[in-house]
């Protein structure tokens, strides 16, 4: 693959021969040594230009019958799948082996005659090969079979699609998948997993390539830009990370440039801010007290916040229910009930899409409560609220990991009024516990109506 490279006038990068001189190893019987492969690199490093020559190779020497490749949007997919087709046609003897180029949208394929070419085949051989590229859905890859699948921004893969790519290679006797990615979050289920697979599940089937600052680097730190940018002076210029390092976010730039783990990137919360205000706190009776309550999509998640103003600020503390296959009416109603008793809130929040069978069970109860909906214009002015109440440091609250799971798995999602609401950054992760919060903070904080007497 190097002297290809080399002849493309494209050649590797030291760290890019490493990869591959170890990822490609063959065993005896001629099969791959590695069966999965997976990079991590900070952005711009030339991974993508690294995956360009591994499918080159496949389709012109290595024989392999199909080459299907993915990303998270299509016009990434795009981009690779047209310098691919280029780097194949400026050298002669790679393009009189082209038997077809499609460019129809949706179709996009390049077709290469095998090695034998322009002579018939003596022996068993794949004489057409083929690479396309695929929709990042999990409908997209069914019906395909692979012998190299290469998946781009895993980061950004869910889990559905992921349980329907990895299979397409299972029908192929030697096959390969490669993926790359730079650092997630913790939203990033499906590179977390594979992450954690290869560092703690030792295999000689799978190859982990990971370039990254030691965890806790500071943004400034040199030596820190050097392990996770390996190609650091060959194509990457050091003043683009320090512009970088100045002008991103903190999150940002360890993420893309360090390829650090962060709680979350595009959250709208002030997450660091949340964390640093855990506090050794319970609930207490006889404090002023709000309640919101929400339900996931699917009934078996409940969350229930309630807010107790403090001398500072207030308490944040969560309850939670969960039961596969839906959380019984009845009961819930009952468990939260014997709670407002107790604490006695002033209000409990609730949106009628998701609690609108239980809250009225409650207010039958004498507990009064206050129809949310998510999608009003109220919302959005509580979603404000709870992000001013936040960034000044006056929720306080106990270690609760449901909470912050769900604040990091927000998105903000413009409004028709011109605010802004939170909403799931994926179909899969849920934010009933963050949409409570925001509930329950907006009742507590909103302005208090005061009547003026005048008298004549």
């Amino acid at each position: 693959m190097a002297a290809l490279a080399d002849e493309l006038g494209v050649p590797l990068l030291p760290w890019q021969a490493h990869v591959l001189d170890d990822a490609l190893q063959i065993l005896p019987n001629g099969h791959w040594a590695r069966s999965q492969v997976g990079v991590l690199v900070a952005r711009q490093n030339g991974k993508t230009h690294m995956m360009r020559m591994r499918i080159l190779a496949g389709l012109f020497i290595f024989g392999e019958k199909n080459a299907i490749a993915m990303s998270q949007t299509r016009q990434l997919s795009l981009d690779t799948f047209k310098q691919t087709v280029d780097m194949a046609e400026s050298l002669d003897w790679m393009r009189k082996r082209i038997k077809r180029v499609s460019r129809t949208n949706g179709q996009e394929e390049l077709e290469v005659y095998c090695h034998h070419y322009p002579k018939t085949c003596g022996e068993k051989c794949e004489r057409i090969r083929k690479y396309s590229i695929r929709a990042a859905t999990s409908e997209g890859p069914r019906g395909s079979s692979a012998d190299l699948l290469y998946v781009d921004e895993l980061r950004e893969i869910d889990e559905a699609t992921w349980a329907a790519v990895t299979p397409i290679t299972r029908a192929r006797p030697n096959a390969q998948v490669f993926w790359t990615s730079n650092a997630g979050d913790l939203t990033s289920n499906v590179l977390n997993e594979q992450r954690q697979r290869a560092l703690t599940f030792k295999s000689d089937r799978m190859g982990y390539y990971e370039y990254s600052a030691n965890p806790g680097s500071s943004v400034d730190d040199i030596e820190g830009w050097k392990h996770a940018n390996p190609a650091l002076s060959y194509t990457i210029n050091i003043q683009n990370i320090k512009d970088a390092a100045a002008f991103d976010s903190p999150d940002a730039f360890k993420t893309e440039s360090l390829c650090l783990w962060v709680d979350s990137v595009s959250s709208p919360w002030p997450i660091q801010i949340w964390n640093d205000c855990e506090a050794d706190i319970s609930l207490e009776d006889g404090l002023p007290t709000w309640m919101a309550m929400d339900l996931n999509f699917n009934r078996e998640l409940a969350c229930l916040v309630t807010l107790q103003k403090r001398e500072n600020g207030y308490g944040v503390f969560l309850h939670e229910w969960k039961k596969e296959g839906g959380i019984n009416d009845l009961e819930l109603a009952g468990e939260i009930a014997t709670l407002t008793r107790r604490y006695r809130p002033r209000v409990l929040a609730y949106d009628p899409n998701t609690a609108g069978y239980i809250a009225p069970r409650l207010a039958q109860a004498g507990i009064p409560t206050s129809p949310t909906p998510w999608n009003s214009a109220n919302f959005s002015i509580m979603c404000d609220q709870a992000m001013n109440a936040m960034q000044s440091r006056q929720l306080f609250h106990p270690a609760q990991e449901t909470m912050h799971s769900h604040l990091v798995s927000c998105a903000r999602r413009p409004a028709s009024d011109g605010g802004w609401r939170i909403a799931r950054r994926a179909a899969q992760v849920p934010i009933t516990a963050a949409i409570a919060l925001v509930m329950a903070v907006g009742h507590a904080t909103e302005p208090q109506q005061s009547v003026s007497i005048i008298s004549a």
